[in-house]
């Protein structure tokens, strides 16, 4: 987000760096100057929300390196963070199917500049006329890294399947 012109302050008026230690600190949201009416699609891959046992910090946080001390942190991090976005543009989105992907980067885009998910596999299956292509063929072959729970969250292979 401050990379697209946004700054954040602490509730001192310090500004912030983004990153996951700050938000917990985060009390300020300052708009870029003539932010540019753009669509933007946030093409995602997972379903998982922001927070819970399935959100960021607990899935995701461990894949990444966090100890459970940080994903604790983390959590209450991304909390304030859905908090502060969800006062200032009164949008409540942290249960939003794939808010937790890539550390929660879709809750500002949502928030702020009225970014819409869209699932990947289907957005990519759309593109390729999936539908279309399948119909002659007795056998499908796909697959991902590793298949596991989170396979089911419409990755490639089960929007495949389904």
């Amino acid at each position: 987000m401050q990379a697209l012109g946004f700054h954040f302050s602490d509730k001192k008026g310090n500004e912030l760096n983004g990153n996951g230690l700050n938000l917990g600190k985060v009390s300020e949201i300052n708009y870029p100057k003539n932010f540019p009416e753009i669509a933007i699609k946030i093409i995602c891959d997972v379903d998982n929300p922001l927070l819970g046992a399935n959100g960021a910090a607990a899935v995701f946080g461990p894949q990444k390196g966090a100890t459970p001390e940080m994903v604790v942190q983390l959590e209450k991090g991304l909390k304030n963070w859905a908090e502060i976005l969800q006062y200032k543009t009164g949008k409540s989105i942290s249960e939003l199917p794939g808010t937790g992907a890539a550390g929660g980067i879709s809750i500002p885009l949502i928030s702020l500049v009225n970014a819409e998910i869209v699932r990947g596999a289907d957005f990519v299956l759309s593109l390729l006329n999936f539908d279309e292509h399948v119909k002659w063929a007795d056998l499908v072959i796909t697959g991902e890294g590793k298949l596991d729970a989170q396979t089911l969250n419409n990755k490639a292979p089960f929007a495949v399947s389904q």
